[in-house]
């Protein structure tokens, strides 16, 4: 006979059946179906035998099965506030190529609405799941889902784990199906692997995902002057940039009445060294770096350096002399496996000792020229490393074999902004972090970082300081530049072999025709309402009165808070968003649609009477109806930003 194990708290059950191992949970609005833990080796998937509970109280269950694989132990512990925690081992005979562990990989479960999180910047999705067809995702650390009743569950992995454990399925029909909780790991020489707990919890979702953050903070930290606005050289130049340019812009913002009081930092990425892997200056800087530096101090403006310590291009010196710090194949030996816009590079295998010392190196050197803020980029490029020389070190450490080694050795003499940076490496080894994907000035792009700057802006300064990319500035309207559109960066993307007489990515251009001001105003206002880093990558002196006029007026605003996205949970891009300020508030109204739209927001309950109300980017009056709520028609692709202010 089948026994069945159940725990009930606060409206929560959970129940285990023994033998199959099948294991299902609800709550109010929620019932998790057909669940059941699963171990792949080497891509088959391991014969389930009969499960056996061990232990059976009213607040635990833990169940096992083994095989000649090794053993499974399945745990279940539920609070008296109804929060359930899952904990599943694997403890194999011998080690495995590539393992899958999952609590469970086929459930299914319904709800209104998913928000799920990306590994690293982007990549968080937002879906109706009633609407349109059925669509994939995986998503990281928490998800959350709403039904539609507004009530939510939050399934989350610590912050920092040692696996990269994820959440996958499809959506559609108003359910998750397919649903998997687990990981997947390769070239892995250990025989133990412990998933991380994964806790489930009910409530309402702000509280829920904003808690996140608590729960897996370490209290840091002091974040001023980390969100100083800077000017970054690659939206505009790319892998063109020269260091006549980099100091005509940043000569123009020491000149300019405003600029010049908020703008802090000039930060030279991608494009001036001699090869990833050779980090010095090339023939477009020829004066070197450490000039350059000192030519920014004494515009008084502090020098920041892009740089990718984890990355090689195929012809750099240290790949030819020393291959043993480079990632390996799956046989052992030294491999390019990494591709950057179609440029194989190989990568660095930071557990060897020689690259440990290698990046200290590295940022001693660049600290010696002069500069006190890094971006460092392509973090998560270690994932697709294949074999590491120490098989033991497992995905989620490799963030802190390498920013965090360079955390280190800058030791409080300079920043650190984590690009491509994995989640999973911590708060505690970088000051910020990129979370938006990269921005271009193209409604559709807009669109998609609107979504994950909305799913994360719980980490605000509570875990680093959010980067949600570029505050750009310019499109056609707002600039006269003849040069604006002349750089070709997307021909990589041009198959050989394609016989296409018209080709979307040789006409393709960093400013897109279907931006006007108003859609740059869009893309700003997102920038505010991250509350974090607010960097410009525009050809300052290129811009007209009116570009110049959106700049001023993004480096000169108040940082704020974080902004609570109002609708994050019952929308696919949040319309209405609130932001806290010291001494008022600023909510913003989006018409992401392509026509006319009136948008209205109740602000009563925000605590926002008496206030005086002007647009942002106008400075125009505005006003709320007796009843605290605000009504606006806005044109297609536009936003209204308002700031209130205390009298």
């Amino acid at each position: 006979m089948m026994k069945e194990c159940t725990l009930r708290a606060e409206g929560i059950r959970v129940s285990f059946r023994e033998k199959d191992g099948t294991f299902s949970f609800s709550a109010p609005a929620f019932e998790l179906k057909n669940c059941r833990p699963l171990l792949k080796l080497d891509g088959e998937a391991v014969p389930p035998d009969s499960w056996r509970i061990t232990k059976g109280t009213p607040s635990a269950i833990r169940a096992e099965t083994s095989g000649p694989y090794g053993k499974l132990v399945l745990g279940f512990s539920l609070s008296g506030t109804g929060e359930l925690i899952l904990n599943l081992t694997a403890s194999l005979k011998k080690s495995c190529g590539r393992i899958e562990l999952d609590y469970f990989d086929n459930a299914r479960i319904g709800c209104a609405h998913l928000l799920s999180q990306g590994v690293k910047m982007g990549g968080c999705r937002s879906i109706l799941t009633g609407a349109g067809k059925a669509d994939g995702f995986t998503g990281y650390y928490q998800l959350i889902l709403t039904s539609e009743d507004g009530r939510s569950l939050r399934l989350s992995y610590p912050l920092q784990h040692d696996l990269v454990a994820s959440f996958a399925g499809r959506t559609g029909r108003g359910r998750v199906s397919g649903f998997r909780a687990g990981m997947e790991l390769r070239q892995y020489s250990g025989r133990r692997i412990t998933l991380p707990p994964l806790t489930l919890r009910t409530g309402d979702g702000f509280s829920l995902i904003q808690s996140y953050a608590d729960e897996n903070g370490h209290g840091r930290k002091d974040f001023d002057g980390l969100t100083i606005p800077a000017w970054n050289s690659w939206d505009y130049y790319r892998w063109t940039v020269t260091e006549d340019d980099v100091l005509e812009n940043a000569e123009f913002i020491a000149r300019d009445p405003v600029l010049s009081k908020h703008v802090r930092r000039i930060v030279i990425d991608d494009g001036w060294q001699y090869a990833y892997g050779e980090w010095e200056a090339n023939s477009l800087f020829p004066h070197g770096m450490k000039s350059l530096a000192k030519r920014i101090r004494k515009l008084g403006l502090e020098p920041g350096l892009w740089v990718a310590p984890t990355i090689f291009d195929l012809h750099a010196r240290l790949v030819q002399k020393h291959p043993e710090m480079l990632a390996k194949s799956v046989g052992g030996f030294p491999a390019p496996s990494w591709e950057i816009v179609k440029r194989r590079v190989y990568l660095l295998d930071p557990t060897v000792d020689a690259s440990q010392q290698y990046i200290r190196d590295l940022f001693e050197k660049m600290l010696g020229w002069g500069y006190t803020f890094f971006k460092l980029d392509f973090l998560g490029s270690l994932l697709f490393a294949r074999r590491f020389a120490d098989r033991s070190v497992t995905p989620g450490k490799l963030m802190e074999l390498t920013i965090g080694t360079a955390y280190r050795q800058v030791a409080h003499r300079a920043k650190l902004l984590g690009c491509n940076y994995l989640f999973c490496g911590g708060d505690r080894i970088t000051d910020l972090v990129r979370v938006g994907s990269d921005v271009l000035a193209s409604w559709k792009n807009i669109k998609l970082n609107a979504v994950s700057i909305a799913a994360r802006y719980w980490s605000n300064r509570k875990l680093w300081v959010n980067d949600p990319d570029f505050a750009l500035c310019r499109c056609g309207e707002t600039s006269d530049d003849p040069e604006m559109k002349s750089l070709h960066t997307a021909l990589f993307l041009i198959d050989p072999d394609d016989p296409a007489t018209v080709s979307p990515w040789y006409d393709f251009k960093l400013v897109n025709d279907d931006v006007k001001r108003p859609q740059m105003e869009v893309l700003l206002s997102l920038v505010l309402m991250a509350g974090g880093a607010v960097t410009l990558s525009d050809r300052m002196s290129r811009l007209n009165e009116s570009g110049l006029d959106l700049a001023r007026r993004v480096v000169s605003a108040e940082s704020g808070e974080a902004a609570v996205p109002l609708d994050l949970f019952t929308s696919e891009i949040p319309s209405f968003w609130f932001q806290k300020l010291s001494k008022g508030y600023r909510v913003l109204m989006f018409n992401w649609q392509d026509k006319e739209r009136e948008l209205s927001i109740n602000l009563k309950p925000y605590g926002i009477q008496g206030l005086e109300m002007s647009d942002f980017w106008t400075g125009k009056r505005l006003s709320l109806s007796r009843g605290g709520v605000w009504k606006a028609v806005l044109p297609p692709r536009s936003c209204l930003l308002a700031r209130f202010d205390r009298r």
